[in-house]
């Protein structure tokens, strides 16, 4: 729980009893009295219908709808999406429970190009609820839901409602928020990301110098798949010239750009790529001559042309082995044809816990 949980107390009401002994006499304006706390026994009945209990309120179903969540967007992932969105936070603002914001409840739908604006036909399915204290990071104000019902290769949309303590539910957010999940580099128990070995085309392990980003996105289970000879059919291969080394696109399909270096570093200071740091690929910027030096902790995106339309990809280099000729290469490939959204998880632990953050 990240929130602080404050003691809660209804309002109370005290109500005054006709003395007993007084023989039914009442002093001046005892009846009109009378009349006056029945009214008041029978608002507090009234208002407390709809509550989920006494404990969360007294009077919430006077409360307004909640306002609408806003900043909602989406990281995808190996087969997941995170959906995260702000917090809302009503006075006093100290993160302790608050009857006008109790819980956040999380929708989809399956998504195809061009039916945001089919209004009257944008039927969400509720798939998760997170509650105000639940799932929630303070240093950025956000919440998140994981959504694993997903396959790569599908687009789905979300939208976040807000509910408060008597039931009554906001609008759903506006924002436009559509994601792809996308297969890439598996995972290690710690997770970070497992890179595979790419070798020097130069060199004696020659047959094992090539990558094919299809043929990795459509066997994700076996972590050499992309890894392939450099004739035919190949995206890029590693080519060392003394020290350093350098990919080179296959000219009859693919361009490759650099786009810099994207790191973080662990709680024991190690460094590490930070491979979501690219999420779109650009229209324009990839080299001309399909040469680019390969460095440590940069990520560079593909655009691929081929038989099978345009797809785009991006790879990582986690390390350089010049003792043995090799990169160490991590990647992502979009398999829906003409989607440049590359974005991915970043490391994570198996268990429910905060996912690592994106700078929007």
């Amino acid at each position: 729980m990240n929130k602080v949980m404050a003691p809660r107390m209804a309002n109370e009401t005290r109500l005054t009893a006709v003395p007993a002994g007084s023989g039914g006499a009442v002093a001046p304006g005892a009846t009109s009295t009378g009349r006056l706390l029945v009214t008041v026994v029978l608002a507090l009945l009234v208002a407390l219908t709809g509550c989920e209990s006494d404990e969360d309120c007294i009077n919430c179903v006077e409360l307004p709808p909640p306002v609408v969540p806003t900043g909602v967007h989406s990281i995808s992932g190996d087969n997941e999406v995170i959906v995260q969105w702000f917090d809302i936070a009503y006075a006093p603002y100290d993160d302790s429970y608050n009857e006008n914001v109790t819980t956040y409840y999380v929708y989809s739908r399956f998504y195809e190009n061009g039916d945001e604006f089919n209004f009257p036909d944008r039927e969400f399915d509720p798939i998760g609820e997170v509650d105000w204290d639940e799932n929630y990071d303070p240093s950025s104000g956000l919440h998140w839901f994981i959504d694993r019902d997903v396959v790569n290769g599908q687009q789905y949309e979300y939208a976040i409602a807000a509910v408060n303590a008597a039931g009554r539910r906001s609008a759903l957010s506006f924002e436009f928020v559509a994601d792809a999940p996308l297969p890439m580099s598996q995972l290690d128990a710690q997770g970070w990301f497992i890179p595979l070995e790419i070798f020097d085309a130069n060199d004696t392990n020659a047959a094992l110098s090539g990558f094919d980003f299809r043929r990795a996105g459509l066997n994700p289970g076996i972590p050499t798949a992309g890894r392939v000879e450099p004739v035919g059919d190949y995206n890029i291969k590693i080519g060392f010239e003394g020290q350093v080394a350098y990919a080179m696109a296959n000219n009859s399909t693919t361009r490759i750009q650099d786009f810099g270096v994207f790191t973080t570093v662990d709680d024991l200071g190690v460094e590490h790529l930070v491979f979501e740091g690219v999420g779109w690929a650009p229209a324009n910027g990839y080299s001309g001559t399909g040469k680019l030096e390969m460095v440590v902790r940069h990520v560079y995106v593909v655009e691929i042309i081929d038989g099978n339309g345009l797809h785009y990809a991006k790879f990582g280099i986690d390390g350089i082995n010049t003792n043995d000729g090799s990169v160490d290469l991590i990647w992502a490939y979009q398999l829906i044809g003409g989607l440049p959204e590359l974005k991915a998880t970043g490391p994570k632990e198996r268990t429910e816990v905060k996912p690592q953050l994106i700078k929007m």
